[in-house]
């Protein structure tokens, strides 16, 4: 009887932990990763995100993208290259805050994901982040325009490029309330954008300076030549069509 009884406080205990279980970690791809900060900044919190060999994100007053290299063994070491920045104006304290995340950002060797929490580490420091829904990350757009099926905030587009082009060189574009950020395929951009009935209207955008020989170059050259503030920009569907003037055009697909 002695022993039916340990039988069953074992059992018990078994129960007990399985509901204790810690739920598995987040993707480390595809994932919104939000920057944890002792005082958090006002406005739009710093993020990045990971997927394809490219990482990119929001300083907190500017974006950034780069490429990166991942241990394909499962040791959760990474490298990211040289880290691309759209600079911009902003108060003392975001940009302080911003160049020491980039700074530890740029050293950063290994990482680890627990449930929801995802710390990466290199010779600068630690750096913590919180995985968020697009949703919550989204919380500083008003509820109507979320809901508006013309709005583009909170939405994010990928060029549709040729099969040929490898991710490092394919377009993208963030739009958030009022500015709009992306890749031409070789530079960061970045600027204001509104939306007049029906269209979008882009710019004036600016664009860092880096110069990409091959198929980044001539799919910037493409980019550039339609998103300006001079061209007609259109929602249909999952797809966002810009035309310049001339006729010329490029499309981006909805990243959902």
């Amino acid at each position: 009887m002695k022993g039916f009884h340990l039988v069953v406080v074992a059992l018990l205990a078994c129960a007990c932990a399985s509901t204790n279980k810690e739920p598995p970690p987040k993707p480390f791809a595809a994932t919104k990763w939000q920057l944890v900060m002792e005082i958090p900044l006002a406005g739009e919190l710093p993020y990045v995100r990971f997927g394809d060999g490219r990482m990119e994100g929001f300083g907190g007053c500017s974006r950034f993208a780069s490429r990166y290299i991942q241990d394909a063994v499962g040791a959760r070491a990474i490298a990211i290259g040289r880290i691309e920045v759209d600079r911009r104006l902003c108060d003392r304290i975001p940009q302080v805050a911003e160049s020491r995340m980039l700074e530890v950002l740029q050293s950063v060797s290994s990482y680890s994901i627990t449930a929801d929490v995802m710390k990466m580490s290199g010779s600068g420091g630690t750096l913590t982040f919180n995985a968020v829904a697009e949703a919550i990350a989204s919380a500083t757009v008003p509820a109507a325009a979320a809901r508006s099926s013309t709005s583009l905030t909170g939405t994010r587009w990928k060029g549709v490029v040729e099969s040929g082009v490898d991710e490092g060189s394919t377009p993208w574009l963030e739009f958030v309330e009022g500015r709009v950020a992306g890749y031409t395929g070789c530079n960061m951009l970045s600027g204001p954008w509104r939306m007049e009935g029906s269209e979008v209207r882009l710019g004036p955008l600016v664009t860092t300076k880096r110069g990409c020989p091959g198929a980044g170059g001539e799919v910037e050259k493409r980019v550039l030549s339609v998103v300006n503030d001079r061209a007609r920009v259109t929602r249909e569907g999952s797809r966002l069509i810009a035309t310049a003037p001339g006729g010329e055009r490029f499309e981006f697909s909805e990243v959902r």
